[in-house]
């Protein structure tokens, strides 16, 4: 596994867990519970900060994938072209 892909795994733990914590705290809170108001409120706003970091760096990461497709196809393309130029070069047309 390389460093991102610990790094993905650790963040999806943490929102995994949090999510857990604000749903519980969530059900503590309507039926009388104990957390405070600004403890969930807290919790509520790393849980959504967790998620944007971690949407944010996948978006991230398939405009990386696109960019490097794109200049790939268009170097195929203009090999493709010159290809064609060298056959029609060797037919005489």
């Amino acid at each position: 596994m390389t460093k991102t892909d610990y790094s993905d795994l650790i963040l999806k733990i943490i929102i995994f867990l949090l999510a857990v914590l604000v749903i519980y705290w969530a059900m503590q809170l309507i039926f009388g519970g104990s957390p405070e108001l600004s403890e969930f409120n807290l919790a509520l706003i790393v849980l959504i900060i967790g998620i944007l970091f971690q949407n944010y760096r996948e978006i991230g990461e398939i405009k990386t994938e696109v960019k490097y497709i794109s200049l790939n196809v268009k170097e195929s393309f203009d090999k493709i072209k010159e290809d064609v130029s060298s056959i029609k070069k060797s037919l005489k047309i």
